[in-house]
């Protein structure tokens, strides 16, 4: 990416315009990337209740990856501290979505989970 500020046009339409990380961002679905070490069954009890898994744990040698959605950014700290107490964390990245994902969403198509 090379521009800081686009517009998005579909049929000859503006359908969105704006600085390239302000809209990526607003386009966030508050979607993570774990990177643990720990038993993944004790990781899904500690946040039982506080955020949706995506997707189950693969392993990437000594540690395992969790993608997650967290309802709300106020939660996210809560998130945090729950896989904290669960098992050993090494990374908590937020999935930003790609441009590519944008402007297909905004033209009513579908966006693969990334």
């Amino acid at each position: 990416e090379i521009c800081d500020h686009i517009t998005l046009i579909n049929r000859s339409k503006n359908i969105l315009s704006g600085g390239v990380d302000e809209i990526r961002r607003s386009h966030g679905a508050n979607i993570f990337q774990v990177e643990y070490r720990g038993e993944e069954q004790a990781l899904r009890r500690a946040l039982e209740g506080s955020c949706s898994i995506l997707e189950g744990a693969s392993c990437q040698a000594a540690y395992a990856a969790l993608k997650l959605q967290v309802d709300s950014d106020e939660r996210v700290r809560e998130v945090v501290h729950r896989i904290n107490e669960a098992v050993e964390l090494r990374s908590f990245r937020e999935i930003i979505p790609s441009m590519n994902d944008i402007f297909i969403k905004a033209v009513g198509g579908e966006v693969p989970v990334l």
